[in-house]
C-alpha cells in the first residue's frame, strides 16, 4: 500500500506520478492538456517536472465547480 503524505503545503512540490494517483488520470491525459494550455506547466529540475500542490489543487477545485454549477442549471 503506497505511503501517504500528510505533510505537504501549498508550495510543496509534487510529481507526476502524485498527480494521476490522486486523479486517476493518465499521464498522457495531463501531457494533452499542459499542451493545450489548460494545466500548469511544469517547474523543470534537471531532467525532472514538477509542479506546485496549489496549481494542481487549484485546477482540480476548477474542475469541480463546473460540475457542481452544470448540476445546479439542471
Amino acid at each position: 500500500m503506497p505511503k501517504t503524505r500528510t505533510d505537504l503545503t501549498d508550495d510543496s512540490l509534487i510529481d507526476l506520478k502524485y498527480i494521476t494517483n490522486d486523479s486517476g488520470f493518465t499521464a498522457k491525459y495531463f501531457y494533452s492538456l499542459m499542451k493545450r494550455g489548460e494545466f500548469p506547466a511544469p517547474i523543470k529540475l534537471g531532467r525532472s517536472s514538477r509542479w506546485l500542490l496549489k496549481d494542481y489543487s487549484e485546477w482540480k477545485a476548477r474542475h469541480i465547480g463546473r460540475r457542481d454549477s452544470r448540476q445546479r442549471l439542471k
